[in-house]
């Protein structure tokens, strides 16, 4: 791989990155804006923001007492100038904390005025103050929660997006591959998919519960089926344990060897969390590696499950392209291990349910139980009639992009299963009255002239699977 294609390669990472930043409001911002404006990620602790607000306002207190040490709170001026701090604060931070700013002026007044007989409680000045510091505080409440959900629905569109490039990436190189080997091994990359969507699933069968005890399941599966696909002679993966990388392998292929934690390759890959090889330009000024290519296992969020070390390969196999696809290989695993327990117990339990089905309902449960923002399952059921065959295929077709199908077809019934992220009551409403418009508008039917049953439900905290469960069993009951 030459030196002018790996340059290439990491200028088209930083300016993906840049976009990325841009999109989820990470873009740089002017030191007042950062000031007035701060970011919400993440909840700021309690103490933090206490200190804040006192230091806030001791400084509010020092800049009126040096404008005017007989009246330091510029009661007298006219104009609240004071109240100017704790409307910030309320904006910032949400009524609480403007209400025990304002607290702090009162505070004050006992302090600078009342104590000292200096003057008679100006109720107007306060109850002013107060009222506008509410309206603020009440303003600021609202468009933190609206942040943080659009926070949340944005990330979760990212991980959509990472899951979507990587699709096309691999599309490609398939496709790639296929013109290449198509006489010599017209299978590999189809094979290798479908090892990799199944493996979790043949290892439970195997040996039940065994997922709950191995960091890794069917590690050594992975490792064999990423070895035919990208010519990896000796490597071996391992795992991760409380965030710390541990030095035994769940995983080798030729030859075990140990692990030097202290590599270059390897703190590489984990501090930057990107595929790191001997011909990395990065790292074209280290003296001396054991390995050649590190790649870190990383799911579609970012979370990091376990790195895979590759002592011995072919030199022509180390291109741009193979160790693209190595990493691809790896994420899908990734993803696999980190929803493994409500995907593999929906295959389990339901074997003609699609794979993406099963993976994103175990998305959508994880995300719902950590976030508290809904997710929607509808399902219509179709009769057994030749019109409701063809209206059947119709809905199948005119799904949106970032819904999942479920096409059941058991016991003469038809139910189109449609998963929904991100999406409530309204939503649900929204697909359905679209739908039925659309059938009305196509064949001159509606729901209830086809004989189609409509029933939704929202993804379950706790208990999914089951959940899933007694929703067929509804839908069932309907045919």
């Amino acid at each position: 791989m030459s030196k002018d294609s790996t340059d290439d390669s990491s200028a088209k990472a930083r300016r993906l990155k840049s976009r990325r930043a841009t999109w989820q409001g990470d873009a740089p911002r002017s030191w007042w804006s950062r000031f007035l404006a701060p970011r919400t990620r993440h909840h700021r602790a309690l103490w933090s923001v206490t200190l804040e607000t006192m230091v806030a306002m001791l400084v509010m207190f020092g800049i009126g007492w040096l404008v005017s040490p007989a009246d330091p709170l510029l009661v007298g001026t006219g104009f609240g100038w004071v109240w100017l701090m704790p409307m910030i604060l309320a904006l910032r931070y949400g009524t609480i904390v403007g209400f025990g700013s304002g607290a702090l002026l009162l505070l004050a007044w006992q302090l600078f005025y009342d104590l000292t007989g200096a003057g008679v409680f100006p109720q107007p000045f306060f109850l002013g103050g107060f009222v506008t510091v509410m309206l603020c505080g009440q303003f600021g409440d609202i468009w933190i929660g609206r942040l943080r959900h659009m926070q949340v629905a944005n990330e979760f569109l990212a991980e959509r997006l990472a899951l979507l490039t990587k699709n096309q990436f691999l599309l490609r190189i398939s496709h790639e591959r296929l013109e290449q080997d198509l006489l010599a091994k017209p299978a590999t990359l189809r094979d290798s998919l479908t090892r990799l969507r199944t493996i979790m699933l043949d290892q439970i069968n195997k040996m039940p519960g065994m997922l709950a005890s191995d960091r890794l399941p069917g590690a050594q599966r992975f490792l064999d089926t990423a070895a035919q696909a990208c010519q990896l002679e000796g490597a071996q993966v391992f795992p991760l344990h409380d965030g710390k990388l541990v030095a035994q392998a769940t995983a080798g292929i030729g030859g075990w060897f140990d692990l030097n934690l202290e590599d270059p390759l390897v703190q590489y890959a984990l501090n930057e969390r990107a595929l790191a090889h001997i011909q990395s330009p990065e790292l074209q000024s280290i003296a001396e590696t054991r390995y050649i290519v590190c790649a870190p296992m990383l799911d579609s969020s970012g979370f990091l499950v376990g790195l895979l070390v590759v002592q011995k390969m072919p030199f022509l196999a180390l291109t741009r392209d193979n160790l693209q696809f190595l990493l691809v290989l790896c994420a899908y695993y990734a993803d696999g291990v980190r929803h493994a327990d409500v995907t593999l117990a929906v295959l389990s339990h339901y074997a003609d349910c699609p794979y993406d089905f099963a993976l994103d309902f175990a998305r959508l449960a994880h995300l719902t139980r950590e976030t508290q923002i809904a997710s929607s399952l509808v399902a219509l059921v179709f009769n057994s009639s030749e019109l409701s065959q063809t209206l059947f295929e119709h809905v199948l077709r005119t799904r949106r992009a970032l819904d999942v199908q479920w096409p059941v077809l058991r016991d003469g019934a038809h139910i189109a299963m449609t998963l929904m992220p991100l999406s409530g009551e309204g939503a649900i409403d929204g697909y359905v009255l679209r739908i039925e418009e659309n059938m009305q508008a196509q064949f001159g039917v509606d729901f209830e002239a086809a004989g189609i049953a409509v029933h939704s439900m929202q993804i379950p905290v706790h208990a999914p699977v089951e959940a899933l469960g007694r929703f067929l069993k509804r839908c069932y009951g309907t045919t």
